[in-house]
């Protein structure tokens, strides 16, 4: 049963039979342009990128080695004269507590407690130095080992 209107020719079919959204005339869309000569250029470009980002890796990589290495000398190096203050403390004390129980040198001992004391603080100083040089070495170890990663990730 059609609905037919004679003022009024909007409702041709039933509600079911309309359609929601008119059709509309196809539209002509101007073709791509050539992507064999620009994917060839584009992927020769992202090769370039990919070797020389492999490449400034590998540069960054064996320069922390290089830092690493310089820090865990340095690191060393600042042990080894702590632990020679702690000993050359330990027997400025000691003798300084020998001379002390004579009362003729005390004057000697005052002077071998002072350099004691003066020792000890240069091996505070020394311990606080090697922690912040671990820490440096620290630091550019895992910068070396996260480029290392990387690098072989990629390969």
């Amino acid at each position: 049963m059609e609905y037919k209107d004679l003022k009024c020719n909007a409702y041709d079919t039933y509600a079911s039979d309309a359609k929601l959204y008119p059709s509309l005339p196809p539209v002509v869309v101007a073709s791509a342009p050539e992507l064999i000569r620009v994917e060839g250029s584009a992927q020769s470009y992202r090769l370039q990128k990919i070797n020389k980002i492999q490449k400034d890796l590998a540069a960054e990589r064996d320069k922390r080695a290089n830092l690493s290495k310089k820090y865990q000398r340095a690191v060393r190096i600042v042990a080894g004269v702590d632990n020679a203050l702690v000993v050359s403390l330990m027997v400025l004390g000691a003798t300084g507590i020998g001379v002390l129980s004579s009362i003729i040198a005390a004057p000697v001992a005052i002077a071998m407690e002072g350099t004691a004391l003066g020792l000890g603080l240069l091996s505070i100083v020394g311990v606080q130095t090697n922690k912040k040089l671990s820490m440096k070495a620290e630091k550019h170890e895992k910068i070396q080992y996260t480029c290392r990663c990387k690098v072989e990730y990629n390969k």
